[in-house]
């Protein structure tokens, strides 16, 4: 049995470390400790429903999920009087983490800045490295005073008073309110996104660029298509005015002008500078999304897999690009085939941001582990592809997309998908993480106060602080414990994970994007689409729709690298100005490593990672005859910087 005094339920104790107790327990244990504590501490038990990302963790791994819901629920009972003690006490401790609150209570000493991630109150500092620094620490000290401030706030309210965002009144009446234009300055879109080591930058003015985005994959269901999470039963289903979106739709056709028309206009409102769509069909024309998103300043991540044909299966390599399908066809022409035809059709968009060559591989299916090689193949094919049309297409860069798995399996992915097996044509250009850990309002250390050393970001910097390419956010978003909300959907989502991305990540990450605009049967929307709820017309705005664009428009990156030379291939961040950690190209797994992964996760054939499937027959001239390159001719400075990322000599101009 849980006794009052247990570690799980003490007072002022960390949620973060209470959680973590669950990785050395069955689920079933886990279960029995908190009833129990539950019970002593006369809280409500609450069942949690699966999510979708656990419903594909390991065994055992679902209950220890709902039960990390259930701990955040407990701790915020007992803790409620210590965090609102701590609070009371804003400035930091002699010697304490005043990272966040860049004050220290005692006068003697001074708030010190070390790196990006980290600050002390100390008595004095000398810049560089400290004999006394944590061995797993070491970076040099800049000893910059930090101080707390009214301006920061200032600037934030002063952007966010640009767009009508509702009163508090507002933001809690069930009206609809109509999106409205952007009432800022918006830069279009028209100068394309280039990489420079791990940072994305404008190849106009050579300033360095954070995708700031929205996963965009609106389905116009009503509240009847809600099955996953709480349900209310007081909201009512409406009539969406526009017929359902399946699965394999595409919903950025040009015939659906009259939908995202108000609803890119919304994202664009937020202080978004990136969407991110699932499905597209390239034989439909995308040309007037493209242009309206480019006229709001937005960048758009394109898919190259699809949802019903020229997909990329979950099995083990090299039948996930080789094998043949009755009444499909073979996997890999067809997978090629349909990726080429994306290729040509949006590499034409300078605000075309990046390709991504898959998502989720083990998502759906154990088997995605033994996938990978796959997802290698079709970068290198499609790498191949933008070389030989040099002349004529934009060498658009190339993400994969995977689930956050933690450390270290997400590093050792990361470097697999990022390392060159047969040559740097089946490297990513980047790495893109689904995030959804920060699950909590803030992460307390051992003496109760907010430190984000105790967040579950500091293990993704921990991992990626050297990572050689761009990583993105392709996801975040949680949407558990205290950021739930059940409709009408009051509150939820407040994403105070967002300033950190910018301050403590600064020199880690180049984007995050936020899932997602429309809300849909797994409720992670910020917005209602028309006829979401009965007597709901127009597109309405939640409340986490407008906490998200006070967090987008009041964080910003860092300057400090900005001025790059866009137009030298060897340029480098450090270049302009010094960065934490030196930043090397990834190195291959041993194979022990993908040996072991692959057995864990008992897939069906351990597949050969050294080894990747060959390339298919897919010429486009057997797609209607058409062209294999388009007929457009790429600007010099394009071709040019294109050029510095592949062989431009077989598609010379």
């Amino acid at each position: 049995s849980c006794s009052r005094e247990s570690a799980l339920t003490r007072p002022i104790f960390s949620s973060r470390r209470a959680i973590s107790m669950f990785r050395f327990v069955s689920g079933a244990v886990a279960q029995t400790l908190l009833l129990n504590a539950e019970t002593a501490w006369g809280v409500e038990h609450v069942d949690f429903g699966l999510d979708d990302e656990c419903a594909a963790s390991e065994e055992g791994q679902c209950a220890l999920s709902a039960a990390q819901l259930r701990v955040r629920r407990l701790i915020a009972v007992r803790d409620a009087e210590a965090v609102r003690l701590a609070r009371s006490s804003a400035c930091a401790a002699a010697w304490g983490d005043c990272l966040e609150s860049r004050c220290c209570g005692d006068s003697d000493y001074t708030c010190f800045e070390k790196d990006d991630t980290y600050a002390q109150c100390r008595e004095s500092c000398e810049p560089g490295v400290h004999d006394d620094d944590d061995p797993k620490f070491v970076t040099a000290w800049s000893c910059s005073v930090l101080s707390s401030s009214p301006s920061a706030n200032a600037s934030t309210t002063a952007a966010n008073s640009t767009t009508a965002a509702p009163s508090s009144d507002d933001s809690t009446s069930e009206a609809p309110t109509r999106s409205v234009p952007v009432n800022r300055t918006v830069v279009p879109a028209a100068d394309p996104i280039v990489i420079k080591g791990n940072f994305l930058y404008n190849s106009g003015d050579g300033k360095r660029f954070f995708a700031k985005g929205v996963a965009y994959n609106p389905r116009n269901v009503n509240y009847l298509g809600v099955n996953e999470g709480p349900k209310s039963a007081t909201c009512k289903a409406g009539t969406p005015p526009f017929r359902a979106l399946g699965y394999t739709d595409d919903v950025s056709t040009d015939e659906l002008e009259e939908q995202w028309v108000p609803n890119l206009e919304a994202i664009a409102a937020l202080g978004a500078n990136t969407v991110r769509l699932y499905n597209v069909n390239p034989d439909k024309s995308h040309r007037k999304f493209m242009q309206k998103a480019a006229e709001l300043g937005l960048y758009i991540v394109v898919p190259l897999t699809r949802m019903d044909w020229g997909y990329l299966p979950a099995f083990p390599s090299p039948d996930c690009y080789t094998k043949d399908i009755e009444g499909y066809g073979n996997v890999g022409v067809n997978l090629l085939t349909s990726a080429k035809l994306i290729v040509k059709q949006f590499s034409e968009f300078p605000n075309t941001l990046m390709f991504t060559v898959a998502n989720e591989m083990p998502v759906n299916d154990k088997n995605g582990y033994a996938a990978y090689p796959c997802v290698k193949a079709l970068t290198r094919d499609i790498h191949r592809y933008q070389s030989s049309c040099a002349g004529n297409m934009r060498r658009v860069p190339l993400i994969y997309s995977d689930m956050d798995m933690g450390s270290p399996t997400r590093l050792d992915i990361a470097k697999y998908l990022s390392c060159a097996v047969e040559s740097p044509d089946d490297t990513v250009d980047a790495y893109g993480l689904n995030v959804y850990s920060w699950c909590d309002p803030e992460y307390l250390d051992d003496k109760g106060k907010p430190n984000f050393r105790y967040s579950p970001y500091q293990s993704v910097i921990d991992d990626f602080a050297s990572f050689g390419k761009p990583l993105l956010f392709t996801e975040f978003g949680c949407n558990t414990g205290e950021f739930e909300s059940v409709c009408p959907y009051k509150g939820g989502r407040t994403w105070v994970d967002v300033p950190p991305m910018f301050k403590q990540m600064g020199q880690v990450l180049s984007g995050a994007i936020a899932f997602e605009f429309s809300m849909e049967k797994n409720q992670f929307g910020i917005a209602l689409t028309p006829g979401f709820l009965d007597g709901q017309d127009e597109l309405l705005l939640l409340d986490t729709y407008w906490a998200l664009q006070k967090q987008f428009l009041g964080n910003d990156v860092n300057p400090t690298w900005d001025g790059i030379d866009v137009d030298k291939c060897a340029a480098l961040p450090s270049d302009v100005a010094p960065m934490s950690h030196e930043h090397e190209a990834a190195v291959c797994p041993a194979t022990a490593v993908w040996t072991e992964l692959q057995e864990k996760h008992r897939v069906d054939t351990v597949a050969n990672w050294d080894e990747l499937p060959p390339t298919p027959d897919a010429p486009l001239v057997n797609v209607r005859g058409q062209l294999e390159c388009p007929a457009f001719d790429v600007p010099k400075s394009v071709y040019n910087e294109s050029c510095c990322h592949m062989n431009c000599s077989v598609g010379a101009r």
